[in-house]
């Protein structure tokens, strides 16, 4: 982890703000441990949830082409390419505009031949299969583009289900990350 953030900071080529400093060390932290865990598969619903933590985040920093060389920074030290991680997010983002929350249910359980239903179907048929936040917020982007309320109380029992029933995954792996679907729904 001391690597890539190495990487980071050598990429980056200045210092993080310091209200944004230990944000940013997690953030880069967490995506290095998730990007070099064996049974780690990125899909769009990932680069969808990976994208809108950072745009949250990041929002307000104090200066705007430094957040961005952050997120580019960011990628180069996990060693992902950040216009891959895009594009697959803008195909799903603009996949999922208008659909209902059925919809997106039918994807989730495999039906179709939708860039969600490519992705249930990779995870459904991988008993390895790794969840981390990132992909749950990807699904709570998915549940806002359907225009479901952004309150907890309606968010959690559809990730339940979603992970469950339509995803074939333990939704106690996704309550796990529920701090994060929590800050992501109060502090947009």
């Amino acid at each position: 982890m001391g690597q890539a953030f190495a990487e980071f900071t050598d990429e980056l080529g200045f210092s993080v703000n310091a209200l944004y400093k230990n944000m940013i060390t997690d953030i880069v932290g967490t995506t290095h441990l998730i990007s070099v865990n064996a049974r780690f598969t990125r899909d769009a619903v990932w680069s969808v949830g990976i994208l809108a933590s950072l745009d949250l985040l990041l929002k307000n920093y104090p200066e705007p082409d430094v957040a961005a060389r952050i997120v580019q920074s960011l990628f180069k030290a996990v060693d992902m390419d950040e216009a891959q991680v895009r594009a697959e997010a803008k195909a799903l983002n603009e996949w999922a505009a208008g659909k209902t929350k059925e919809e997106l249910e039918a994807a989730l359980s495999g039906e179709g031949d939708s860039p969600l239903a490519k992705i249930a179907i990779a995870v459904k048929g991988d008993e390895f299969w790794m969840y981390s936040r990132y992909f749950g917020l990807g699904l709570v982007k998915l549940m806002e583009a359907a225009g479901i309320e952004m309150d907890k109380d309606e968010v959690y029992p559809i990730m339940e289900n979603w992970m469950s029933k339509k995803l074939g995954k333990s939704y106690l792996t996704a309550c796990v990350s529920r701090w994060c679907v929590c800050v992501f729904l109060f502090c947009r």
